[in-house]
C-alpha cells in the first residue's frame, strides 16, 4: 500500500508538472490499489492470515504426444477460471520430488493467499457419505461431486422425504429408487400411492415376491 500510494503521488506530481489533472493516474494503479485495500481490510477485520503456497499439477503419459496433450488441457482448464499454469520445463525431477507425498517442497515458485483462498487446497475438507452393502445412489455430493451412496436402514434415522416443486422429478426419484431397492437389496417393498402416480396396483410384472399396496383415491 505504501508503495502504491508513493507511485501515485509521484504520478500526481508528473500531472502538475505537465498541466493536466492530478486526479487521472495509470489505470493499473487504481487496480492494485483497490485489490490492495480490499486484501488489508480482510487482514484487519476477518481474521485472515497470509500463507505462501504452491500448488502443483502432475502429468503423467506413456508418450511425449500424449503428456503434451495433458498438459495442454490441463492449461485450458486452468484459464477456464483465470488462473494460469508454468510448465517447470527443465525442472520435472523437482516437481515430481515435490508432488510425492514426501512434505518437501522443492519448486521456488510460490503464491501469496489468504486463509480463505489457501482452505480451498486443503483436502479432505468435504463429508462423503459412501457404504459398501446394499447402498442406494441419491445423487452427487455438491463439493466433490463423489457418488452417494447409502443404506438408509444403517442410518440413525432411516426415514426419507421427497421434496420439490411440481415437475421437478419427485415421482421420478421415487420410481428410480424403487428400481434400484429392487434389484440391489432382499427387502419387501409396500407402495402407498393415494395419487397412482408411481405404480398402481396390478401393473408390476415379473415383480413377484414383493409387496405392493395402491391406495387409490
Amino acid at each position: 500500500m505504501t508503495d502504491i500510494n508513493r507511485m501515485k503521488i509521484e504520478e500526481q506530481k508528473k500531472a502538475v508538472r505537465s498541466g493536466y489533472d492530478m486526479d487521472i493516474i495509470p489505470s493499473d494503479l487504481n487496480t492494485y490499489g483497490g485489490e490492495a485495500k480490499r486484501l488489508l481490510e480482510d487482514l484487519q477485520s476477518r481474521n485472515e492470515r497470509m500463507f505462501l503456497i504452491t500448488v502443483l499439477f502432475l502429468n503423467t503419459a506413456k508418450t511425449k504426444q500424449e503428456l503434451d496433450n495433458a498438459v495442454f488441457q490441463t492449461s485450458g482448464i486452468a484459464q477456464k477460471y483465470n488462473c494460469s499454469l508454468r510448465r517447470l520445463d527443465y525442472m520435472q525431477e523437482q516437481g515430481l520430488m515435490s508432488s510425492i507425498p514426501l512434505g518437501l517442497n522443492q519448486i521456488p515458485i510460490k503464491r501469496a493467499l489468504t486463509t480463505t483462498s489457501t482452505a480451498i487446497f486443503v483436502p479432505f475438507t468435504t463429508q462423503e457419505l459412501f457404504m459398501n452393502g446394499e447402498s442406494l445412489y441419491y445423487g452427487l455430493n455438491a463439493l466433490s461431486n463423489n457418488m452417494i451412496m447409502v443404506d438408509r436402514k444403517k442410518l440413525k434415522n432411516p426415514n426419507g422425504l421427497i421434496l420439490g416443486t411440481p415437475g421437478s422429478g419427485k415421482s421420478f426419484s421415487a420410481k428410480r429408487e424403487i428400481t434400484n431397492a429392487f434389484f440391489v437389496t432382499e427387502d419387501d417393498i409396500i407402495i402407498g400411492d393415494p395419487g397412482g402416480r408411481i405404480l398402481p396396483a396390478g401393473q408390476c410384472p415379473g415383480w413377484s415376491g414383493h409387496s405392493y399396496l395402491a391406495d387409490q383415491p
